[in-house]
């Protein structure tokens, strides 16, 4: 259970730092060119460090300050690690940020710039992880890492994005396309619409990803995928180790949604499109939720993309 009382610092601290209440917008140039009935955008990069993560960062800020902690960490490829080193910087925080040394984590600067400390941890982002859950043992720091003693809080921030979107619209949409990294976003969303008895299904997006690649082959658990290539663009998505893979593929399943994989290229054209249809400058890990609601047999629903983060150059 998570305290009420932190709950309603969460709360009181999404306003006064402008985090969440995100635009909800229509997107009707995209919905001709899909060919779907109606199709809305939720902007999540318009969180100011430009991603849906500034959410979970800030309620693992929150929770470490009531903690006595003046530290956090977690491993990232760049968004959280932007997230987090924000919110921290507000909260008069330090954070540390563990990454992959192979990784491009193209925020990388953007995190020293902001405060952050970056550490970069030879091999993958599991052996970054447990450097990272090893540090905050032994020097005292709160653990602000998806997955572990204290996911519950990750996943409870997204259940935000949901209830937004329902308040928004006035009514439950039928499809509603995810990225799919760790697993929290879309599974925090999910038991967001179960908490207001909504059912919509929802549709997992990602790129050599093992909980995503699972859903694709038939499978109720993570299969990791063979030959797995972790490239800057599927960077936020990629990994056949990921913390919450059981938190995404319970929201495809129970809402009776699906999964798609999509490589590289449709990645980066999903973005041109968004951008030159709507005029947004999107992430390609992001824009990948469009395309895949352009793959559906049935158009004829109310869709919502989330769109995760916004290109740093906008």
């Amino acid at each position: 259970m998570i305290p009420l009382e932190l709950i309603r610092e969460f709360e009181r601290q999404m306003k006064s730092l402008r985090i969440g209440a995100t635009p909800l917008v229509r997107a009707q140039k995209l919905e001709k060119v899909l060919g779907v009935r109606r199709l809305q955008l939720k902007l999540e990069g318009e969180n100011p460090s430009g991603t849906h993560k500034d959410r979970s960062a800030l309620l693992h800020c929150l929770d470490a300050r009531n903690a006595g902690k003046k530290a956090v960490t977690a491993v990232s490829c760049g968004n959280y690690g932007a997230a987090l080193t924000y919110v921290a910087e507000k909260l008069d925080m330090r954070s540390h940020i563990y990454i992959p040394k192979d990784f491009a984590a193209p925020r990388r600067a953007e995190i020293e710039s902001m405060g952050g400390i970056v550490v970069d941890v030879e091999g993958d982002y599991e052996a970054a992880l447990r450097k990272s859950l090893l540090d905050a043992v032994t020097k005292g720091w709160y653990n602000a890492n998806p997955g572990g003693a204290n996911k519950e809080l990750g996943v409870y921030a997204y259940t935000f994005i949901a209830k937004e979107i329902a308040q928004e619209m006035g009514r439950q949409p039928d499809w509603v396309a995810v990225p799919v990294g760790n697993g929290t976003l879309i599974g925090g969303i999910w038991r967001g619409f179960r908490s207001i008895g909504m059912k919509t299904r929802m549709l997992g997006v990602s790129n050599n990803n093992s909980a995503v690649h699972g859903l694709v082959m038939g499978q109720r658990e993570p299969l990791d995928v063979p030959d797995l290539q972790i490239t800057e663009i599927n960077e936020p998505l990629a990994g056949n180790y990921l913390a919450e893979p059981e938190e995404a593929i319970s929201a495809v399943l129970d809402s009776g949604g699906t999964a798609m994989e999509m490589p590289d290229h449709e990645l980066v054209a999903a973005s041109q499109l968004i951008e030159e249809e709507e005029g947004l400058k999107v992430l390609p890990a992001s824009a990948g939720t469009v395309a895949a609601i352009g793959r559906l047999d049935s158009k004829n629903h109310v869709f919502v993309a989330i769109l995760s983060g916004r290109l740093s150059s906008r």
